[in-house]
This record gives C-alpha cells, structure tokens and sequence, in this order.
C-alpha cells in the first residue's frame, strides 16, 4: 500500500508517489545501493532498482514536472556541464600529464576555488549548440529542494518558493538565493530542513554562518538554498534564471557562465569527500 503523507509540493495530504532524485534522465536509473554509517559502521540502508527515488510527491505533482519539461531540461544541463568537465579534464591530462580525475583538485589558491568558464549550449554539440532552458532548470532545483524536506518548514514559512517554482513567467526569489558548486563526490547527498546555525567556520573565505539554508549534492553538482544572498562555498548564483519565463531560451549574450570546483579546504566540502572515501559510489548522506 502506498504511503499516506503530505505533498512536498502541493501540501496536501495522500498517497505518495516515488519522485526521481534528481531526476530519472540525469543518469538516474540504474540499481543503486544507499549505505548509512551507524557507529562507525557502513550499513545497506535500502537498495533501489530503478534509480534513487523518494516518496514525496503526490501523483499529480510528480507528473507535472514532466509535462512542463523540468526534469528534462536538468538533465540536458547536467549534460551539458558534464561534457566541458570532460573537455576540461582532457585539457588537463593534454597539458600536465596528469589523470583527467585530478581537475578536481584545481584550485586558484590555498582558500579559493578555480572557476572553469564554460559556453551553456555548446559542451554537448559544439557545432551546432543544445538549447537550455534556465528557467525550466532552476525551477526543477526548487521542486527538488522542496522534495526532500522533513518538515512543512520551508513550504509553509516561504509560499514565493511554490509561486516561483509553479510560475512559468518570469519571477524572482524574494529573500533567496540558489548557487551551483561542481564536485566530484560520489555522494548522493541532501539536508531535511535547513542547517540554522554553525558554531565554527565552515567557510574559510566568508567567515561563520548563521543564516539557513539547504543543500542537495547530485554529482557533479553541490547546490545550495540560501537566505540572504551569499552561499556558504564559493559558488555561481542562477536563481537569476527565474527571469526567464519556462519557455525561452538562453540568449547569445547570457550563454557564458562560470562555476566553481568546490573547494576541500571548505569545511562542508570536505565533509562530503571524506564521507564518499567511507562509502561505494551511491552513498546517500541525510542530514
């Protein structure tokens, strides 16, 4: 029988269906194991067939991501920065010698992170370009983010983050700020309600944190939600996409983009890469 819950979206109370995260299209799909660690020890959590999915949404809200294109649209960008991390890594390997997997480990300085510039469009067809939808990708990381909270929290106490995830024209996020890190973690990872407070600096270059904000950690992306402006790592900001309404597409001018590599000595960060050092690929962290 399925389980009766409240959607994470709709907020009404039914049967959930089990959502994709992130979606089935994003290389989703295969068998995977999720492991938590309980006194020291790695323990079977709960083995998927068909992809990591969560039991979260309602059926009509699960579907209608789909019938907007959001879910395909993350995939296609996920795509997209995952052939320039390629063409990257070549470059990398072509010039050092060194092994492609080491372009993780770029960083500008001791404290800052090594941004890659990449051209949104052209990294899966660099002759003929791919059209992204920005709004249609920031919206899906909102739906996403949404998905797996614990709480009402964060749908009841901020109702502009189902207004800008069910808009289609453009919007904005009134007091929020989404940021996009790259990391190779082997982690599937997200926070259930928000980290509210920190008692050391869990980033070097900003100083201590007091301000919420929530994190979803889908390889190669570390994605945060954050109160304020600011990010707790080094990261590119794209809730500005929400300009975009659900249809169009990247203009020739705003194609060019930067994200970081998200650097270990960022506490946060390090946590994530120490955690996939204990655990096969897959591993799922819930905080």
């Amino acid at each position: 029988m399925a389980l009766v819950d409240w959607c994470r979206h709709c907020g009404v109370e039914t049967r959930m269906t089990e959502e994709h995260l992130p979606p089935k299209s994003a290389d989703n799909a295969a068998p995977i194991t999720i492991y938590n660690e309980v006194n020291g020890e790695l323990k079977v959590l709960r083995s998927y067939e068909q992809g990591h999915t969560i039991p979260s949404l309602c059926s009509d809200c699960n579907g209608g991501a789909s019938k907007r294109g959001l879910p395909q649209a993350y995939a296609t960008w996920r795509k997209d920065v995952v052939a320039h991390l390629g063409q990257w890594a070549a470059s990398v390997q072509r010039a050092f010698g060194w092994d492609r997997n080491d372009l993780w480990l770029l960083a500008k300085s001791q404290t800052e992170a090594f941004w890659l510039p990449m051209e949104h469009g052209r990294g899966i067809n660099p002759r003929g370009g791919v059209s992204l939808h920005p709004g249609r990708i920031v919206r899906q990381i909102i739906g996403m983010i949404l998905a797996v909270q614990r709480t009402r929290r964060l749908r009841d106490e901020h109702p502009e983050l189902i207004a800008a995830y069910e808009s289609t024209g453009p919007t904005s996020l009134s007091g929020h700020s989404i940021h996009v890190a790259l990391a190779s973690t082997g982690t599937l990872a997200y926070f259930t309600d928000a980290v509210l407070s920190v008692t050391v600096n869990i980033s070097s270059q900003r100083g201590p944190r007091t301000k919420p904000f929530w994190a979803i950690i889908f390889q190669p992306f570390v994605i945060m939600l954050c109160e304020g402006a600011s990010a707790p790592v080094e990261a590119a900001r794209i809730d500005t996409w929400l300009s975009y309404p659900d249809n169009a597409i990247y203009t020739k001018a705003d194609r060019k983009t930067r994200y970081p590599i998200a650097h270990r000595g960022n506490l946060l960060v390090s946590f994530l890469h120490s955690s996939a050092g204990r655990a096969p690929l897959g591993e799922e962290t819930i905080v």
